[in-house]
């Protein structure tokens, strides 16, 4: 019996062991998921949380429920990774041996290295924690400059930001104090999104609602003694409500057992999903270097392929399933508007994906529901 073990039991994770799963009815296999975590969070509703007070209950679900009854989860942190003897540490203690390693440990948010998000006026939206307390800032905001900026790329979601700043207006407008508040949005490129086709699309929207594009932004740090966010080149904006997503980085983990880059990435064959010079570990999602978007889009288009490459190794074939880099993305310009894009490793969004239609909004909300209905299940 060949024994696969997934690290990391978010999206990434949850989905492959559930495709592992399906695939492998007829194949003596042990799976197993460690994660300590019990429940999984739908994490792009942090976004339209920032100005809500949906229960959490609302967008999450406990693994138990989701998981095929093949896959064994086990509640614990993985402490160390030795792959010479392949065999994982693990926090209750216990050591556990794999023939097969799927690396899904996705990102850790680097808060420590910005040093301010103590401080009540500067806040992220990518965990619970942050957004709850960005929830009480937005409540409290009665005018003032807004400032949004990633602090480095790349990060998760890469529209989010934008996202953010298109959301952050309505909410305004909707509690008529537009006219109190400046937005102004950062970015370390000439555009405002690293694709030209929708970055025009996206100046056009700011540009109508009034919302500051500050280009060739590269942050450095926080001055947050007199609230102001400083850039590499010295540049400085003065803000009295910071949205600073952070630093993004592989975990520790990874950086231990020496299956990442400088960043803590892993290097990962953008077509098979194998790691790079290790034979029997694969790795999907964030935590990849693969040239797409860290996104759970790219997951769940890469997830079929990870599974049945791992499942021809063990009927002893070669892993020639390619994934292509296809991925789709829905980027929110208003709660009920969004554009469709959708790209691959060979194209780049295609032109008629920038509409900015109500339905693509009706989707980007109900896609919730598909998530725990269907993706997480591994049924699409």
């Amino acid at each position: 019996m060949k024994r696969i073990v997934i690290v990391g039991g978010g999206f990434s994770g949850i989905n492959v062991a559930n495709k592992l799963a399906m695939k492998s009815r007829r194949k003596s296999i042990q799976i197993i998921l460690v994660e300590p975590m019990q429940d999984n969070v739908y994490e792009p509703h942090y976004l339209f949380w920032s100005f809500n007070k949906d229960p959490v209950k609302k967008f999450t679900i406990p693994i138990r429920k989701i998981l095929k009854k093949k896959v064994l989860h086990i509640p614990a942190a993985v402490t160390n990774i030795d792959t010479k003897k392949k065999s994982i540490d693990m926090s209750n203690g216990e050591t556990l041996t794999y023939d097969y390693l799927v690396v899904s440990t996705g990102v850790h948010l680097d808060e420590e290295s910005v040093g301010a998000y103590e401080k009540d006026n500067v806040h992220h939206f990518y965990s619970k924690e942050a957004t709850k307390r960005l929830q009480e800032a937005l409540r409290n905001f009665e005018g003032g400059t807004i400032v949004i900026s990633p602090a480095t790329v790349p990060y998760k979601c890469p529209p989010s930001p934008i996202e953010f700043a298109f959301l952050v207006d309505r909410y305004l407008r909707k509690r008529k104090i537009r006219d109190k508040a400046k937005i102004k949005f950062l970015y370390p490129l000439l555009r405002p999104y690293p694709v030209p086709s929708v970055a025009v699309k996206v100046q056009e929207l700011f540009d109508k609602r009034g919302i500051e594009f500050v280009k060739f932004f590269n942050y450095d740090h926080v001055d947050k003694e007199n609230n102001k966010v400083i850039s590499l080149e010295g540049d400085e904006i003065e803000y009295d409500l910071l949205v600073l997503i952070p630093p993004h980085e592989g975990h520790k983990i990874i950086k231990d057992a020496g299956l990442g880059d400088r960043e803590g990435f892993v290097p990962t064959d953008r077509f098979t999903l194998k790691v790079n010079d290790h034979e029997n570990i694969y790795a999907i999602g964030d935590c990849t270097n693969l040239p797409v978007s860290k996104s759970g889009a790219v997951s769940h288009f890469a997830a079929p392929v990870l599974a049945k490459n791992i499942l021809l190794e063990i009927d002893g074939k070669e892993p020639t399933t390619k994934y292509n880099g296809f991925t789709v993305c829905f980027v929110v310009t208003s709660p009920y508007r969004s554009m469709l894009l959708y790209f691959s490793y060979n194209f780049p969004p295609m032109k008629f994906g920038l509409h900015n239609l109500f339905i693509y909004g009706f989707f980007k909300k109900a896609f919730k529901i598909v998530y725990f209905k269907a993706l997480l299940r591994g049924y699409l």
